[in-house]
């Protein structure tokens, strides 16, 4: 479990985590807003710490009761670390940090609509991917429930490796193929976006410049949008040993 580094009840360090991040962006906001040119580092701090803040505030939500494990945003019904949970936590991380740090920099920055960021469609369908494949995997595993081919755990024994095994009882103690490549084109995909997102705000003027969200490759787009297909296409189908039928 995800020690506290502060000794005050949990909904006090939540309010402390959001307090901090608000007034680290707001602190850089100030600082800059009358440098033509910025320092990259300088820009670029706030929404790192907006990132490890959100972090934080999630491990605080997972631990809330019954799981009560900093991880509990990630386990699902299964008491298993769920890849289309992990997927749309990190998504949410990268968008929602951007979001506030780009907002309130903009805001202190003197803009007259701070949060018009010129959001690229491409990340709605890439945000829509995420989530229908959150919505689609329980859907699909319940029915799984229904036959009494899906395997569990029991309480406080997920673990990391939930990620990469398989969800019948057939194969719950093998690697799904599918599962390795939904996570690393997850990782691929946001470590790129999280480092165009960087690379704007770093090179931001605050006297020209609206910060807004980089675009989206259609191909990668596309090729995601087939990885999802087939990961829940695999997902739905009954599992043995041999992944022959």
């Amino acid at each position: 479990m995800l020690l506290s580094p502060f000794k005050v009840p949990p909904r006090y360090e939540f309010a402390l985590a959001i307090v901090v991040v608000l007034a680290i962006n707001v602190a850089t906001g100030l600082i800059t807003r009358h440098h033509a040119e910025p320092d990259g580092w300088l820009l670029l701090t706030p929404w790192i710490l907006t990132v490890a803040g959100m972090v934080w505030c999630f491990a605080l939500i997972g631990r809330l009761p019954p799981i009560v494990d900093w991880r509990g945003l990630i386990i699902d019904q299964r008491n298993k670390i769920s890849l289309s949970r992990v997927q749309l936590v990190a998504w949410s991380l990268l968008v929602i940090s951007a979001i506030t740090t780009e907002g309130i920099l903009n805001a202190v920055w003197g803009r007259p609509n701070p949060l018009e960021l010129a959001i690229p469609s491409q990340l709605w369908v890439l945000l829509g991917l995420s989530v229908g494949t959150f919505v689609a995997a329980p859907l699909v595993l319940a029915s799984k429930a229904d036959r009494g081919n899906l395997a569990t755990k029991a309480p406080y024994e997920h673990a990391w490796r939930d990620l990469f095994y398989g969800d019948d009882t057939g194969n719950a103690d093998q690697v799904d193929f599918s599962k390795v490549q939904q996570f690393f084109f997850t990782i691929v995909l946001v470590m790129t976006y999280a480092a165009a997102i960087g690379s704007l705000i770093a090179t931001a003027n605050p006297s020209a410049t609206l910060l807004t969200f980089p675009a989206l490759d259609a191909g990668f787009i596309g090729i995601m949008a087939v990885s999802q297909t087939a990961y829940i296409a695999y997902k739905a189908l009954p599992q043995d040993k041999t992944d022959h039928r």
